[in-house]
């Protein structure tokens, strides 16, 4: 008999980096007798450490009482002896480094030596999770959580599930997650890069391309998102911030050899390839798009973005949403909260959408499509079949 939500008591975390031992704290305040796993000793000390630091802190800002902390604490346990961390789990995350070689050999391990009635997880930002729970004999039982760093801050979990997962498992993930005082949303297709990084990646591309062009500035493209539209940061400020041009790059393979539906079949634009070729690959490097030095963060003019057209960067954000919808990957609902809550958006997509009327959003895609010379990235980004639809019948997402 599978577990579900009434009979999860212990959980067991994978891997003791900055999101295991985030996820690990959440669980442990949330009651849960969890166990921590490395293979690391040094590291797995490094994470105890941590996981108190964050604890105080969490009762210096009233969010817990000393006693909550206390009986989190003494439900933590660390070991680096796999058959012992999840020998008695009821659910195994598995948080590990983000390479799928690496996660299919940890799923093979713990199909060995998890309960049979165990849930199996993985926090991955986009990886194949159908693979991963085809390795087991239990793929049934494998279901997706991306967690958002840090764990203990972020509202947001991404349920995934794949070809496999019956909604049950989605229901127990989704409940589970959901004790954990966060906030889930369900993407109901293993897809690449999910919900959430979906939304980013039309963020950080179409920006892209337009400096590779020579059509606009980056301090304008950023300060006109960051001031005019209210984000937390322009899309060139926030891929030197997360290491997306790194990210984007040594990834780009894989997502083009990717066979899940709604696979990426264009390449990175140009501009990334050469910062990456100078070792620009953001703020961690001293340089990415801005240059750094000692500075903290990029010297972006209020007023540079005040004749942009910040619908530019809206609407294929907004088309990438939409064929989510198409394609019945996530709710309306579920795709604007993601954006929002794991990416804090001053508003979703879809919600911009009917703000700004479909018609201009048809009208400015196929004005952005047409400036690719590439026949996919054009085809790519012209204005999905539900959009057009809409559209043309006066429809809105809500």
């Amino acid at each position: 008999m599978v577990v579900d939500s009434d009979t999860i008591e212990t959980v067991a975390v994978i891997g003791s980096g900055q999101m295991g031992r985030g996820i690990a704290a959440v669980a442990a305040l949330s009651g849960y007798e969890t166990t921590v796993n490395d293979i690391d000793e040094e590291q797995l000390a490094e994470a105890r450490e941590e996981i108190e630091w964050s604890y105080e802190k969490t009762v210096e800002s009233g969010n817990a009482t000393q006693a909550e902390v206390d009986g989190a604490i003494d439900r933590l346990e660390f070991t680096t002896d796999l058959e012992e961390a999840v020998g008695d789990a009821d659910f195994v995350t598995e948080a590990a480094v983000e390479q799928q070689s690496v996660k299919e050999e940890i799923f093979e391990d713990l199909d060995d030596v998890a309960p049979p009635e165990a849930l199996l997880a993985t926090n991955t930002s986009g990886l194949n999770i159908t693979r991963l729970a085809e390795v087991t004999d239990r793929p049934s039982q494998v279901v997706g959580t991306h967690w958002f760093n840090p764990p203990m801050l972020m509202d947001l979990v991404e349920v995934i599930m794949t070809e496999h997962t019956p909604d049950s498992v989605g229901d127990t993930a989704e409940a589970l997650i959901e004790s954990f005082d966060k906030t889930p949303i369900r993407c109901k297709i293993d897809i690449p890069s999910f919900i959430v990084n979906r939304l980013m990646r039309p963020y950080g591309e179409g920006p892209a391309w337009m400096v590779y062009r020579g059509e606009y500035a980056i301090e304008e493209i950023d300060s006109a998102m960051k001031f005019k539209e209210g984000f937390p940061m322009g899309p060139f400020e926030l891929a030197d911030f997360t290491g997306g041009i790194q990210v984007r790059i040594e990834g780009e393979q894989d997502h083009l050899e990717d066979d899940r539906p709604m696979s990426y079949d264009t390449e990175v634009c140009p501009i990334l390839h050469q910062l990456y070729e100078k070792g620009r690959y953001g703020r961690k490097a001293d340089a990415g798009y801005y240059d750094y030095d000692e500075r903290d963060e990029p010297q972006i003019p209020v007023d540079a973005g005040q004749g942009f057209d910040t619908l530019l960067v809206w609407a294929p954000i907004v088309n990438e949403a939409a064929k989510m919808v198409q394609n019945d990957v996530a709710s309306v609902d579920d795709i604007d909260t993601g954006a929002r809550l794991g990416g804090n958006w001053p508003v979703g997509p879809l919600e911009k959408a009917d703000q700004v009327g479909l018609d201009v959003v048809v009208e400015k895609l196929t004005e952005v499509a047409s400036r690719h010379e590439d026949t996919n990235k054009l085809a790519e980004t012209l204005p999905c079949d539900l959009l057009v639809e809409k559209a043309k019948n006066g429809d809105t997402f809500y």
